[in-house]
């Protein structure tokens, strides 16, 4: 029997470790989430067995590519480089997608807050800041990773709210979510 009260990190999957690290702080757990690297991985793990029947909340970015998953899915909320989708069929599966993709999500919200990248010792080249941030980093415990994620959330910028709200009303709510009191969360 799924617990989801005790066990409730567990039907969050981010995809990498930027995003696992942004999620734990915005979440304020030291749990460990279902990490899962790339984004067709993320939504393999909604699909699989484990969480098919379940809710579950997938974090991706929007890559070059779309993906099948999404092809069952519509958008609730598209608005301050946020897109929520809901699964069609399994209402209560959604994925937070970040977008533009990840490189360029960082750089326009510290852009925005005054902030540079360079101040973080990552490339502002956005195929090496890819690499940086997604492939080079092998753990969440990074330091130059942490202190990034905390300058982003420190920001408070309406992005980083509204993302909180979405991740808050959805550990809360789970089950029981009300799609217009989520988007107005």
């Amino acid at each position: 029997m799924v617990n989801f009260e005790k066990d409730w990190w567990l039907y969050f999957v981010p995809e990498c470790y930027f995003d696992t690290v942004l999620l734990k702080k915005l979440l304020q757990t030291n749990k460990r989430l279902m990490h899962r690297k790339g984004c067709t991985n993320v939504t393999r793990d909604l699909d699989s067995k484990r969480l098919e029947n379940f809710f579950a909340v997938g974090i991706i970015d929007k890559d070059k590519k779309d993906l099948n998953y999404l092809k069952n899915c519509s958008s609730i909320y598209v608005a301050n480089k946020l897109i929520l989708w809901q699964h069609d069929k399994r209402k209560i599966q959604f994925v937070l997608q970040f977008n533009p993709p990840l490189e360029k999500w960082i750089i326009e919200i510290l852009n925005e807050n005054n902030l540079r990248i360079e101040d973080f010792e990552y490339s502002r080249d956005y195929k090496k800041l890819k690499q940086q941030i997604k492939n080079d980093i092998d753990n969440e415990g990074d330091k130059r990773l942490n202190k990034l994620v905390n300058a982003i959330i420190k920001t408070d910028c309406e992005t980083i709210r509204k993302l909180r709200a979405f991740l808050l009303h959805l550990k809360e709510k789970n089950y029981s979510v009300d799609i217009n009191d989520l988007i107005n969360a």
